[in-house]
């Protein structure tokens, strides 16, 4: 049975997600050990924000927000939307050790965190049912 647009859209984006939160704690753990400990989740908001260390983190952030637009946005055609998505989510969350610096990050962290590793898994897994 085929999933609606509506529910391929949250499972994509709960995947995504996902993937971006372990990506952020595995570059926290690398960015305290060499500038000390984050205070808290709005410093590391912040950081996350403005401090180029995660400024690599940025196309997946993008793809977050233009998700979340999207389902502010009911006038859009949403099959045509949420195929693009998940279109750009595969192109994008590929772990690539001779991609663009963005692939290249993200191969080295799925290779280095057993948690970015799962979620690359289960990303890869709900990109491939549709």
């Amino acid at each position: 049975m085929m999933s609606s647009p509506g529910v391929l859209l949250a499972s994509t984006r709960a995947e995504v997600l996902a993937v971006h939160r372990a990506l952020l704690e595995a570059e926290q753990v690398a960015y305290e050990r060499l500038f000390g400990r984050v205070s808290g989740s709005g410093e590391l908001l912040k950081l996350a924000i403005h401090d180029p260390w995660f400024g690599w983190l940025q196309p997946i952030t993008a793809l977050i927000a233009a998700m979340d637009e999207l389902v502010a946005d009911d006038t859009s055609d949403l099959d045509q939307c949420v195929a693009q998505f998940r279109s750009t989510a595969r192109d994008l969350l590929r772990a690539d050790e001779e991609g663009s610096d963005f692939h290249q990050r993200y191969f080295e962290l799925v290779q280095r965190s057993p948690d970015v590793a799962l979620a690359h898994g289960r990303l890869t897994k709900a990109l491939a049912g549709s």
